[in-house]
């Protein structure tokens, strides 16, 4: 009978230890998508965000005409892609 009973322990210690195992593994992979996802936001800049929330000042007005030149960060335009191919604007 303890025989048995040692198959039996060994079979729930494997079971449990395979749960263990599953649950670090999507613990890990949440962690690893959260950071990723992390990195692939866009933080506005600060100087860009004071702006925006001060209308009216001598500042903006300056920043304001500094983004409608060519090559600045507010003349280019985002490339929207889905599934790595890039979206037409019509």
């Amino acid at each position: 009978m303890s025989l048995i009973e040692n198959f039996r322990k060994a079979e729930k210690k494997s079971a449990l230890s395979i749960r263990r195992g599953v649950e670090r593994a999507r613990e890990e992979w949440a962690d690893a998508e959260r950071k990723l996802r992390q990195r692939m936001r866009i933080y506005p800049q600060k100087s860009k965000a004071m702006a925006a929330g001060a209308p009216g000042t001598a500042s903006m007005d300056a920043e304001e005409s500094a983004f409608d030149q060519p090559g600045t960060d507010a003349a280019r335009k985002p490339i929207v892609s889905v599934y790595g191919h890039d979206l037409k604007e019509d």
